[in-house]
């Protein structure tokens, strides 16, 4: 199996697991994503479709994991997109500037 087949499998898993949650009452984060792979995991009386699931719990892992590490690369931000510089205006400050001389 190539890695693009492996991969889809995984996603395809990550997606089961997503949708049982969106079917039962309870949060929907990557606890709660961890833990019904987890259960799928421990359900699950084929070889290959357990270790299957591993490489999933592996990637949602790594992807908490990348996130993690992006975060703290990146300076404390309140949540806003700036959109435009200190010293530069929008295009509708312009406008309503436009107006008012008129």
């Amino acid at each position: 199996m190539n890695r693009s087949e492996q991969q889809k499998i995984i996603d395809e898993i990550i997606g089961e697991a997503a949708l049982a949650l969106l079917q039962q009452p309870g949060p929907v984060n990557t606890q709660a994503l961890m833990d019904q792979l987890t259960l799928m995991k421990q359900q699950s009386t084929d070889d290959e479709q357990r270790a299957a699931i591993t490489a999933a719990i592996t990637d949602v892992r790594n992807s908490i994991s990348a996130g993690k590490k992006l975060r703290e690369e990146q300076p404390q931000r309140d949540n806003v997109l700036q959109l435009f510089g200190h010293n530069q205006q929008s295009g509708n400050n312009r406008n309503i500037d436009r107006l008012a001389r008129v």
